[in-house]
């Protein structure tokens, strides 16, 4: 980490938990000078242990993203006690929580496993986001301990928009300080990621807060919080089933380049130009998706092809060139026999069919979607630019060269066009930098 890193590190950790503190004075001084009838004890031990229980519980996205429902008890603090209460509650938590890591039998990180710094930290990013929207929400007449409606559903809304973006601006400036051009990618992402859940979260905070304040409010929500646990636990067998996923498609990738050692690395580098490309595009998340595992699988038939053929020295014979030209059908046979999207076989069975109508396999009154064009510029450029066993690989300049030769012959126009325009981007170039060093890097055990 460098120094300027360091700096921002300490700087939002002591100014989080001065903040902390003043909060903490401030909400116990008025707090106290209530009568002690009046003192709303059950109220504030409930939302602190809420606050506890749902930190407690997150869904883990992959190994560094995660979702939990703490926002639910953070929204209700602040619409019954105020943005002060909110954080006091946090503040009083945060030693309490308790988290299992993403993997069975990752170590329970607590307070006393985990470095001073990053608990200082995480805790003063999250009291900034809190008490300055907090702030904001009754600067545009939001109201405390009362609600309002329909104003509150807005009003509550801002407070989490707010929130979200300046958490994420928070954290993401500590983790790409070192990296150029690299936090706006990795906000819009993450905003783009977390923005669904927030989405859910609010109108179960604003219900959660508006049980609160009714008689005998906290045994409603108790029984509120049965079907929130129960829908919890469904969106974590989706988390866990579509990571399952990947995994078989990781290994399925693995198998192939443990037998195949001149593609090793090929197949994910293809699928991160494969998603540059897609994205430049605008093509739906759910296409962009089949596109990623089509790249990463596109070319799991090699594995029916002999070690001989694929890592000879020499050039093919014209009966080596046949066998090597079936691996996408044998590709899309293996695949029949995986819980996948049928547009994904298809995508694997056309990659290296030609705009012009050449290529193969041979056509017969099938049409090539535009993902299987996307997939095999993606496939070319990185076969072009990389070593193989009969030749060094050329130069990003010559590759771009042979992209716009073809262009209309073997490639797709439009797919060629909208990745030569990434490539003469700064953007662009550095995205495919990044996607060709992260994959020799996992090549040399780096990762």
């Amino acid at each position: 980490m460098s120094k300027s890193a360091k700096i921002y590190l300490w700087s939002v950790s002591v100014t989080g938990i001065c903040l902390g503190l003043w909060c903490t004075v401030d909400f116990l001084g008025g707090f106290f000078s209530l009568s002690p009838a009046d003192r709303p004890w059950k109220l504030l031990i409930f939302l602190f242990l809420l606050c506890i229980f749902s930190k407690t519980m997150p869904i883990y996205i992959s190994e560094n993203q995660a979702l939990d429902i703490s926002f639910i008890g953070i929204l209700s603090s602040l619409l019954i006690l105020g943005p002060e209460a909110a954080v006091t509650i946090l503040m009083f938590s945060f030693p309490f929580v308790v988290e299992c890591g993403p993997k069975r039998g990752d170590p329970v990180r607590h307070i006393f496993n985990t470095p001073l710094i990053k608990t200082f930290f995480n805790f003063s990013n999250m009291a900034v986001s809190i008490y300055l929207p907090g702030r904001i929400f009754l600067l545009i007449g939001g109201t405390v301990g009362e609600f309002v409606f329909p104003q509150v559903i807005w009003q509550a809304l801002v407070f989490i928009i707010l929130s979200l973006i300046l958490n994420a601006v928070i954290l993401l400036r500590l983790l790409t300080f070192d990296q150029k051009g690299a936090f706006g990618k990795a906000l819009s992402s993450t905003l783009v990621l977390l923005m669904p859940n927030m989405a859910a979260m609010a109108p179960m905070g604003l219900l959660m807060a508006f049980l609160l304040l009714m008689p005998n409010g906290i045994y409603m929500s108790l029984i509120f919080l049965l079907p929130l646990m129960l829908a919890r636990y469904a969106f974590k067998l989706y988390i866990n089933s579509k990571n399952e996923y990947y995994q078989m498609v990781q290994l399925l990738v693995a198998t192939l380049e443990a037998k195949d050692k001149y593609t090793e690395g090929h197949s994910k580098r293809v699928s991160a130009y494969a998603e540059i490309i897609a994205r430049s595009m605008r093509l739906s998340s759910q296409r962009i998706e089949n596109i990623k595992v089509s790249a990463l699988l596109h070319d799991i038939g090699k594995i029916g092809i002999s070690d001989g053929i694929l890592n000879k020295e020499g050039p093919l014979t014209g009966d080596e060139r046949l066998r090597i030209q079936q691996h996408p059908q044998i590709g899309s046979h293996i695949l029949e026999h995986v819980n996948l999207d049928p547009c994904i076989r298809e995508i694997v069975l056309h990659h290296h069919n030609r705009y012009d109508g050449g290529g193969y396999p041979m056509l017969r009154g099938e049409t090539v979607s535009l993902e299987a064009f996307i997939i095999g510029v993606a496939d070319s450029f990185d076969a072009i630019t990389s070593d193989r066993s009969y030749r060094r690989g050329m130069s990003r300049e010559r590759a771009i060269e042979i992209l716009l030769e073809e262009r209309g012959k073997q490639f797709h126009p439009n797919v060629v066009d909208a990745f030569v325009e990434v490539l003469h981007s700064k953007e662009g170039q550095q995205a495919v930098d990044e996607a060709a060093a992260a994959s020799r890097s996992e090549q040399q055990g780096v990762l």
